[in-house]
């Protein structure tokens, strides 16, 4: 069975490799510093899931979500938002308006809730629409 690809779009690199550590035993996960080296690597990887921050340099993440909907290759990548930003409901709210956004999680999160996060997200792409 082919291992699912997950992609880490986060700037903190202490981040990104807390979440490798707790998914690489199960999936493929690659990184991206910044929302355009993610828009990028979402395109020639198509990974099964993407769990982005929000506030990176060059692209931000409401950026990059627009990005991945408006583009016909990566508009059905489930995304979790993993942030440690502390928003206004109405920025959550620009989130949670794209379908493809599956859940918007809290920095710090325990491993037990992101990897279930990770599962639910990939297993929503699996159902019939």
């Amino acid at each position: 069975m082919d291992r699912k690809k997950v992609l880490v779009v986060d700037d903190n690199p202490v981040m990104v490799e807390i979440v490798k550590m707790a998914l690489e035993s199960d999936y493929n996960v690659f990184s991206a510093n910044d929302g355009l080296e993610g828009i990028n690597l979402a395109k020639t990887e198509k990974p099964d899931v993407i769990i982005m921050d929000v506030m990176m340099p060059n692209v931000s993440g409401i950026e990059l979500l627009r990005m991945l909907v408006s583009d016909n290759e990566t508009k059905d990548i489930p995304v979790i938002v993993f942030t440690a930003s502390h928003f206004d409901p109405s920025t959550e709210m620009l989130f949670k308006v794209e379908k493809n956004v599956k859940s918007f999680l809290r920095k710090p999160t325990t491993v037990d809730v992101l990897r279930e996060q990770v599962a639910m997200a990939i297993n929503s792409r699996n159902q019939p629409k």
